[in-house]
């Protein structure tokens, strides 16, 4: 086969533009998914890879690779736009997601979606496996909004549930069950000299901010320990919570009250 002067412009035109096209692919490798990254580096090399050999050896013209490669470019790019697409809808969908899950207000699971959360908890507990449930309730809210404001209101609201998100640990379900009511699940423990210290550091703690703005907040809690998972139901144990809770305000509030699951033993400070 006879080749012209310019025969070899055609060959390197094609290995630029697909050097090119894979730099492009491989520095758009974060927006692409694994499998989708590998299809497209070899979907969109492989037919140039071969236009570059049918070229070497019969010697077609240069617009035979031109559009090859031309057509594989624009197929680069509408695979990477397109994945960038559905990216950022599954992003939006996370945070919608995320959004219906969590309090708008304290970032804590919603009241259905840690009830869920707690559930599932309690389902796959073993018999050896232990836990406590704290209901927390802050003092005089009404009071609270009627005296400082709803601004205010919202402040104390956001405090105590900081207070509680730094006293346990990220994987403990921490709820916002109601307007001024809190359900946690502390997972792993149920120790009551543990229950007790942690209980009273949340109520110096939260004295040191009402100290700090001048104001008289304080929290009446109580809590239902789980000295065995097995055969754990979430309602009775929330019933025993709220119960202790309410054993606390007719003592004073600001207390805690600690029941037993099993035994139904009382403990208030």
């Amino acid at each position: 086969v006879r080749r012209g002067p310019l025969f070899a412009i055609p060959q390197i035109l094609g290995l630029v533009e697909l050097a090119l096209i894979v730099m492009l692919i491989i520095e758009n490798r974060k927006n692409l998914s694994r499998p989708l990254f590998v299809t497209s580096l070899s979907f969109f090399v492989l037919p140039i890879v071969t236009t570059i050999v049918q070229i070497l050896h019969y010697g077609l013209a240069l617009q035979a690779i031109a559009i090859t490669i031309s057509i594989q470019f624009t197929f680069v790019v509408d695979t990477i736009e397109m994945n960038k697409k559905i990216r950022s809808q599954d992003d939006a969908y996370q945070k919608v997601s995320y959004e219906a899950q969590h309090d708008g207000l304290t970032d804590l699971w919603s009241k259905s979606a840690g009830r869920e959360q707690i559930e599932n908890y309690f389902a796959h507990m073993q018999e050896d496996d232990q836990a406590v449930l704290i209901f927390v309730d802050i003092d005089d809210f009404k009071q609270i909004n009627d005296t400082y404001g709803h601004k205010v209101g919202d402040f104390w609201i956001r405090e105590v549930a900081q207070t509680l998100k730094r006293l346990y640990r990220h994987d403990d379900i921490i709820v916002r069950f109601g307007g001024d009511e809190y359900v946690a699940l502390i997972k792993n423990t149920a120790n009551e000299r543990v229950i007790e210290s942690t209980l009273d550091l949340f109520r110096r703690q939260l004295a040191q901010a009402s100290a700090q703005y001048g104001q008289d907040v304080h929290c009446s809690i109580g809590a239902c320990r789980v000295l065995s998972g097995k055969n754990v139901d979430l309602s009775l144990c929330l019933g025993f919570a709220d119960h202790a809770l309410y054993q606390s305000k007719r003592e004073g509030k600001g207390m805690y009250t600690v029941v037993d699951y099993d035994s139904g033993k009382v403990q208030a400070a």
